[in-house]
């Protein structure tokens, strides 16, 4: 088994609101707001939200979570890998890992710097490449410790094929298939960054190295 943990300054929230008066899709699509910096902790990593605005109305959130993992030594597809996010909180935010082309400066225009994407009001489910099955936090969510996130063939594959391996935590229910939250409803869930001191927080993917016999085929009998 070997480790890669996200590099630290590389990793943080992105956001964007839309106040009253405005709506869902304003807040969904497009460039961000503002960014979490160098923040070692948020309860609101993966959001989509519908809160009911002062003096009425409502307004909309959106978080996304942006991972970025030096993967240049993996020359071969892994036979496995788990993303580990050592969790924080939530409020049944359940997500994807999907496939990012976020900017090293993690700026407000890589909100939506997601592999396959459209700004166009749309559900972007079969868009974008997905690194994981649908993760329901209401099954278990540790906010003491790490949660696994099994990766898919199609992340192992791009961990060997990309020296920088990019992911991005989105909401699911409502974010990636565009789906306006209920009035008055946040849905969050909240993770720890590798900027908190130390490792023993920071998000990592454990993976296996595949051997030279793994699936390793020889006139159709495998060794």
């Amino acid at each position: 088994m070997a480790t890669t943990y996200s590099i630290a300054g590389y990793d943080t929230f992105i956001y964007k609101t839309s106040p009253a008066a405005g709506n869902w899709s304003l807040a969904r699509d497009g460039n961000g707001e503002g960014t979490g910096g160098t923040i070692t902790r948020t309860s609101v990593a993966i959001t989509a939200a519908k809160y009911n605005a002062r003096g009425g109305g409502f307004s909309w959130r959106v978080y996304r979570t942006f991972l970025w993992f030096d993967t240049s030594g993996i020359s071969t597809p892994p036979s496995s890998a788990t993303l580990k996010i050592y969790g924080y909180s939530t409020d049944d935010a359940d997500f994807f890992a999907v496939e990012s082309e976020h900017s090293s400066s993690l700026v407000v225009d890589d909100f939506d710097a997601i592999a396959g994407w459209s700004n166009s009001g749309v559900d972007n489910e079969g868009n974008v490449t997905k690194y994981s099955s649908e993760y329901d936090v209401s099954a278990g969510w540790s906010t003491g410790g790490y949660n696994n996130i099994t990766l898919n063939a199609t992340a192992l594959t791009h961990m060997a094929d990309k020296d920088d391996f990019k992911i991005c935590l989105i909401e699911s229910v409502h974010d990636l298939r565009n789906v306006e939250p209920e009035d008055g409803v946040a849905y969050t869930t909240g993770l720890y960054y590798s900027d908190y001191t130390g490792t023993s927080r920071d998000p990592y993917i454990d993976y296996t190295v595949a051997t030279a016999g793994d699936n390793a085929t020889f006139f159709g009998c495998n060794f």
